[in-house]
């Protein structure tokens, strides 16, 4: 991956930059019920795994926004043409091991790649992440809770990592009137959580992260 500096003296944002970087805690956190109805079966039907799959999604959906790429650096922003995902694997006595795969390439690639690196993940002896760990995306997940908020820890006003968690989803049936007759449907969502800081990321940019998402599963690469 490549950065390159941003221009401060051109930058748009320079006064909410720099207002909200002189904060104690400018970092802000958005948890969003996302409607995964559809992209479920579909996915069970095609065999995928749950977390590479939503994670492929998800942080595609990141990276179209320059925004979720930007990076402070000193008092500056760098900019990255591509950030991947870093995320836990489980290992069998509760702890856990990073693991950083690339989505900037076909699903079917990706999801290989995905497998082999969280095989090796299982045998690594430390918590460490790889490369250029500000280049990253911080993606997590919650499997066991269907939450409505979250929050997630952070080291200083500078940490400008974007972090994605998502909780288990959960199924709901709900009765609606079709054609002069009552009907029941179902509805899967899913939180997801945006921890961000607001020194390069607006509400504005938030709603664009959540927009993507869904077109990024409406037209996942199933086949």
């Amino acid at each position: 991956m490549s950065r390159k500096y941003i221009d401060m003296s051109a930058y748009p944002r320079i006064e909410h930059f720099r207002h909200f970087l002189a904060m104690d805690h400018p970092c802000a956190s958005v948890t969003v019920q996302v409607d995964i109805t559809d992209f479920v079966p579909r996915l069970k039907a095609a065999g995928f795994p749950f977390f590479l799959s939503f994670q492929y999604a998800a942080v595609r959906a990141a990276n179209r926004i320059p925004e979720f790429r930007q990076r402070i650096v000193d008092e500056g922003i760098v900019e990255y043409d591509f950030c991947n995902p870093s995320y836990t694997v489980g290992l069998p006595d509760g702890t856990y091991r990073y693991c950083l795969v690339n989505t900037d390439q076909p699903f079917a690639d990706y999801l290989a790649e995905g497998r082999r690196k969280q095989a090796a993940a299982l045998e690594a002896e430390h918590l460490q992440e790889e490369g250029d760990v500000l280049g990253l995306l911080f993606t997590s997940c919650v499997p066991w809770l269907n939450y409505t908020e979250a929050m997630m820890p952070y080291p200083n006003n500078h940490f400008s990592i974007p972090n994605i968690c998502w909780g288990g989803y959960k199924t709901e049936k709900y009765l609606c009137l079709e054609d002069g007759s009552v009907t029941e449907r179902v509805k899967i969502s899913i939180p997801v959580t945006l921890l961000f800081n607001h020194a390069l990321i607006d509400g504005l940019h938030v709603g664009q992260f959540y927009q993507n998402l869904e077109e990024e599963l409406r037209n996942f690469p199933f086949s």
